[in-house]
C-alpha cells in the first residue's frame, strides 16, 4: 500500500537535504513526484497533439548575412553551454563519452574547445564555454588539456554540475535504498540545466559580466556551433527562446517533435517516451511531423532569470521506468527543449541537416569518422558537400555495439562518401580500405571475425555480399 503523499515528500526531502541539494531542486523534484502520485504517467494524450502554425517557424536558409558591427556586439554577449554528463554506457564506456576520438584522433571535447577558440578569434571577446557535467564526467572533462583554463580570462569556471535526484520505488514512490549508494540516485534529465545554472549562481554571474544570450547543445553534436546568422536573428528579433529543428527522415523516427495542444496553448516538446504506445507509428509519421527537435537551443539570459524567479518552469514530465538491483524504480526526468513553451517570445528555427551530427551509437560514430563528414572552417562537423545522398543510414550488428568491439572490427575506415545505406551483419573485420557505394549489405554467419579483404574487392556497389 502506498504511503500518504506527506510521508513520501518528507522522506524525499530528508534524502535530498542530506546531499545538500538546493531547495529549488528539491521542490522541483517533489512537483514531479506529486504528479506521479496523482496518476500522471508522463504520456501525452494523442487527442491533444495539434500542429504548429506557419508563424511559429523561421528558416535559417532564408536569413540574410548579419551586419559586422551588430554581430560583433552580439558575439560579445554570447555564452555557450554543452551537455556533457553522459558516460556512454550503451557504447561500453566507463568515462565521459565526449572523450571518444572522432576526427584525426581528436575527441568531441577537443573539437568543441577548438570551435570556441575559433569563435573568439573571429569575433573577439571571451565567449565562455561551460560544460554541464555529472559527478561521473567532471574529472574526465577537467583533465583534458586546456579545458580548465578556457574561461579563466572571463573569470568563470569551466563547468558546473548537473543535480542528482533519488530513484523512487515504482509502487510506494519512496526513495530507493538509504541514499548511501550511487545506484540510489540518478540525473533528473537535461531539463535540469536551467535550475543548475540558477542554483550554482552561474546565471547571475553571467549576467553580471554582461552576457545576454545562451546557446545550449549536446556535447556529442559537433554540428552545433554558434552560427552567426542564428545569433544575429535571435538578438535582432529580441527573442527569449528559440529551438532548432531539422527535416525528419527514417533515420530520425525517435526524434522529439514540437507541437501545440489542440485548442491553443504554448509550443510544447513531445519526446518518444511521452507518446502512448498505441500512437508510436503516428509519432513517427514523417509527413505530419516533418521536423524534429535537435536540442540546439537559444535562450535570453535575462528572460531565463526572470522566469525562474517567478517559479518553476514546470517542464513536462518524463517517466522512465527502470529495474535497478532487482528493484522496479522510476526516474522522473525533464528535457531542456521543453522550455520553449515557457517563454513569451519564441521561435522554431528550421535548420539544415548539417547542424545535427550526433554520435549516439557506434554506427553514428562510423559515419562521423568517415569521409561522409568533414570539419568546416569554423570546425563544425558536417556532411561532406561532395555527398548528394543525404545522411548515410548505417546499421551494425551487436558485434559493433561496444566501442571495444567496434575498434577491433574496424581498424580501417570504409569510404562512405557515396553510401546510401550500409548494413553489416556478423563480425566482419574491415582490415583494408573499402568503398561503399549505394545500398550495401555485408553479412557473415561466422562467429569469429572474418576479414573483408576475403571478398577480393575494394569497391562494393548496390548489393549483398557474403563472407
Amino acid at each position: 500500500m502506498r504511503p500518504e503523499i506527506a510521508q513520501i515528500e518528507q522522506s524525499i526531502t530528508r534524502r535530498m537535504e542530506a546531499r545538500s541539494l538546493a531547495p529549488a531542486v528539491i521542490e522541483e523534484f517533489l512537483r514531479r513526484v506529486r504528479l506521479v502520485n496523482a496518476g500522471a504517467s508522463g504520456k501525452t494524450a494523442w487527442s491533444e497533439i495539434g500542429d504548429l502554425g506557419q508563424s511559429d517557424y523561421a528558416d535559417m536558409e532564408q536569413l540574410a548575412p548579419p551586419a559586422a558591427d551588430a554581430l560583433k556586439q552580439a558575439a560579445g554577449q554570447l555564452a555557450v553551454v554543452k551537455l556533457n554528463g553522459g558516460l556512454g554506457t550503451s557504447m561500453g564506456l566507463t568515462q565521459a563519452k565526449s572523450l571518444i576520438a572522432v576526427r584525426d584522433n581528436d575527441s568531441f571535447l577537443q573539437i568543441i574547445v577548438r570551435q570556441i577558440k575559433a569563435l573568439r578569434e573571429r569575433y573577439g571577446g571571451d565567449v565562455p564555454l561551460l560544460f554541464m557535467n555529472s559527478i561521473n564526467t567532471q574529472a574526465d572533462t577537467l583533465a583534458v588539456p586546456g579545458v580548465i583554463d578556457m574561461n579563466r580570462e572571463a573569470g568563470l569556471p569551466a563547468d558546473f554540475l548537473q543535480n542528482m535526484v533519488p530513484r523512487i520505488d515504482q509502487e510506494s514512490l519512496m526513495p530507493m535504498g538509504n541514499g548511501s549508494e550511487d545506484s540510489h540516485w540518478c540525473p533528473p534529465g537535461h531539463g535540469d540545466v536551467y535550475l543548475a545554472l540558477q542554483t550554482t549562481g552561474l546565471l547571475d554571474r553571467l549576467l553580471e559580466k554582461g552576457y545576454r544570450t545562451l546557446f545550449l547543445s549536446n556535447g556529442d553534436n559537433l554540428g552545433a556551433t554558434a552560427d552567426a546568422r542564428l545569433l544575429d536573428y535571435f538578438t535582432r528579433e529580441k527573442l527569449e527562446f528559440m529551438s532548432e529543428v531539422t527535416p525528419k527522415t527514417l533515420a530520425d523516427l525517435k526524434g522529439g517533435v514540437l507541437f501545440r495542444r489542440t485548442g491553443g496553448g504554448a509550443i510544447e516538446l513531445l519526446e518518444t517516451a511521452q507518446v502512448p504506445d498505441e500512437h508510436i507509428k503516428d509519432f513517427q509519421d514523417v509527413e505530419r511531423f516533418a521536423y524534429f527537435n535537435i536540442n540546439n537551443l537559444w535562450a535570453n539570459l535575462e528572460a531565463l532569470r526572470d522566469r525562474l524567479k517567478a517559479g518553476s518552469l514546470d517542464l513536462s514530465l518524463i517517466v522512465n521506468p527502470k529495474v535497478v538491483e532487482d528493484q522496479p524504480v522510476l526516474q522522473l526526468e525533464t528535457a531542456m527543449g521543453a522550455a520553449v513553451g515557457r517563454f513569451e517570445r519564441t521561435r522554431v528555427m528550421i535548420v539544415p541537416r548539417r547542424r545535427f551530427a550526433p554520435a549516439k551509437t557506434c554506427a553514428d560514430l562510423l559515419v562521423r569518422r568517415s569521409d561522409a563528414c568533414e570539419l568546416t572552417d569554423d570546425l563544425a562537423l558536417e556532411l561532406s558537400p561532395k555527398r548528394t545522398l543525404g545522411e548515410p543510414v548505417v546499421k551494425l550488428s551487436d558485434h559493433y555495439k561496444k566501442i571495444r568491439g567496434f575498434e577491433e572490427l574496424i581498424p580501417e575506415l570504409p569510404s562512405l562518401l557515396d553510401c546510401k545505406e550500409l548494413s553489416v551483419e556478423g563480425p566482419v573485420r574491415f582490415d583494408q580500405p573499402v568503398s561503399i557505394k549505394g545500398a550495401v549489405r555485408i553479412r557473415t554467419n561466422s562467429t569469429d571475425p572474418v576479414n573483408i579483404s576475403k571478398l577480393g574487392q575494394t569497391e562494393l556497389v548496390d548489393g549483398e555480399f557474403t563472407l
